[in-house]
């Protein structure tokens, strides 16, 4: 890679990597967020499945228009607005204001995701293609962790403290700590400076790379930089791109994110106001290292190279079988720890039911972040595989409308999750019950939606590879003129 495509790479990335984190600068602080505005569970859920659905439906847009026009010309748009609306957080006074900013953050955020998969095949060889997804998934979910902490930093409020039913500590939260509230504005104020200097970055030294440059089948021809790869998405491909099978199931599988969504959503409050303790608490440290060594680097690293490993030993569809057996395989271990799920003031384990002493205690923890970090690992396993897969049974002027589609459906699956999950622990006033049913009963249907996959990615791998190498070999002779538009 070049220096300047370095350069590019690095501006392009580093402001994405800003522009995601905002769903991260929210969540750890909903408790104090609700205190705030005085809302509870179930508005925090209607305010989370806003974000997402406005987030999918926006991505489906900007999707089309990433195989449209230059990445570059979006990725300014995004991070102006974001940039923007992320200081404007700094005036929320009402639950109106609220909503208003969070749906604009989310129009610039959804920009993100089908330009950086869109990036990244063009300037990364399609041999490793899903260690460059599960790299870009490493720094995202380092930074996601990283803006839970500076968005945590500024709450000084003692959650073990406070002794009392689930929804009571929010009320017990505004009328005791007023003058901190307000606190859950300041992330977003410095992070949208911070953003708006790099927009200001990537408008100087952001270039734009040749689309399909780094298909196997056709980086030989591209070797001479007189020939030109123009294919665009037209209208009319879509009925082509909807009528191919691995399609249908790699994109409207919303089953395998609504527990996931449910989880994300509540995963703050959950650990603050029913484990019972801060997120800076020894205990909560632990679970968060089992969750980045075991999900992070062992999800995101092994498993998507052992699916890049398959596929370059021939078995075209390995990245999809990998996708699919991490899909089933992490449900036993979230089940399982969510089972378990602790509560510290109590020394008790599995709803209340089992209470132990402090020896028993950590063992059983230890248990608990062990099968939350092997559920995560899994997890984390099938996100660059799916990214991946989704690309190998496209053609490139399709890619970025496939990503930005099969994250709108993904986006319904979240923003069900949110919904679903705050009316239920509004009305039971547990986190731990929510989500284990949540995995059970999701898991089963989006199982039944993984396994035809199987049989259908490799013929459909097969008929893209096929027209990529009647193209490669058309180029190469005419490689003077410009292919068609």
């Amino acid at each position: 890679m070049k220096r300047r495509e370095l350069v590019s790479l690095f501006f392009f990335l580093s402001l994405i990597l800003i522009i995601i984190m905002d769903s991260a600068l929210f969540l750890p602080n909903e408790v104090l967020i609700a205190a705030d505005l005085g809302i509870y569970f179930d508005t925090i859920g209607i305010i989370i499945s806003i974000y997402t659905i406005v987030n999918g439906i926006s991505i489906l847009i900007f999707g089309y228009l990433t195989d449209m026009i230059d990445r570059k010309k979006i990725l300014i748009l995004a991070g102006v607005l974001w940039s923007l609306t992320a200081i404007l957080h700094i005036f929320v006074e009402e639950f109106w204001q609220l909503v208003l900013v969070r749906i604009v953050a989310a129009i610039a955020v959804s920009a993100t995701t089908p330009l950086v998969i869109s990036y990244l095949a063009d300037i990364i060889s399609s041999d490793s293609r899903s260690k460059s997804f599960a790299f870009w998934g490493l720094v995202t979910s380092i930074g996601t962790l990283v803006a839970g902490i500076v968005a945590l930093a500024f709450n000084t409020i003692d959650f073990e403290a406070i002794e009392l039913p689930l929804l009571q500590k929010i009320d017990f939260i505004a009328l005791t700590y007023p003058d901190i509230l307000y606190t859950w504005k300041l992330p977003y104020f410095y992070l949208g400076i911070i953003a708006l200097i790099f927009t200001v970055l990537n408008y100087f030294v952001t270039v734009e790379p040749k689309r399909a440059g780094k298909e196997k089948l056709l980086e030989e021809v591209f070797s001479d930089e007189k020939i030109q790869y123009s294919y665009k998405i037209k209208f009319s491909d879509l009925k082509f791109v909807f009528k191919r099978k691995s399609n249908f199931f790699l994109m409207f599988n919303f089953f395998d994110v609504i527990a996931s969504g449910l989880v994300l959503a509540y995963i703050f409050p959950y650990i603050q106001l029913e484990i019972g303790v801060s997120v800076v608490d020894i205990k909560v440290i632990i679970l968060f290292l089992f969750i980045i060594v075991l999900g992070l680097i062992i999800g995101q690293f092994y498993l998507a190279h052992l699916g890049d490993k398959k596929v370059q030993r021939g078995d075209l569809s390995g990245r999809v079988k990998v996708a699919v057996v991490c899909s089933i395989l992490n449900l036993p271990f979230f089940l399982f720890g969510f089972a378990m799920t602790p509560n510290v003031a109590n020394s008790t384990f599995f709803f209340g039911t089992l209470l132990v002493n402090d020896v028993g205690f950590w063992i059983l923890w230890l248990v608990y972040c062990s099968f939350l970090g092997v559920g995560l690992a899994f997890t984390m396993g099938i996100g660059p595989n799916w990214y991946s897969s989704l690309i190998d049974v496209n053609f490139p002027e399709n890619r970025g409308t496939m990503v930005a589609v099969g994250s709108f459906i993904d986006s319904i699956g979240r923003a069900l999750g949110a919904v679903i999950g705050g009316f239920v622990v509004t009305l039971t006033g547990s986190f731990s019950a929510t989500i284990f049913w949540s995995f059970l009963i999701f898991g089963i249907f989006s199982t039944c939606l993984w396994i035809p996959l199987f049989f259908t990615a490799k013929k459909d791998y097969l008929q893209i590879n096929e027209e990529m190498k009647i193209r490669a070999s058309s180029l190469s002779k005419m490689p003077h003129e410009e292919s068609r538009e």
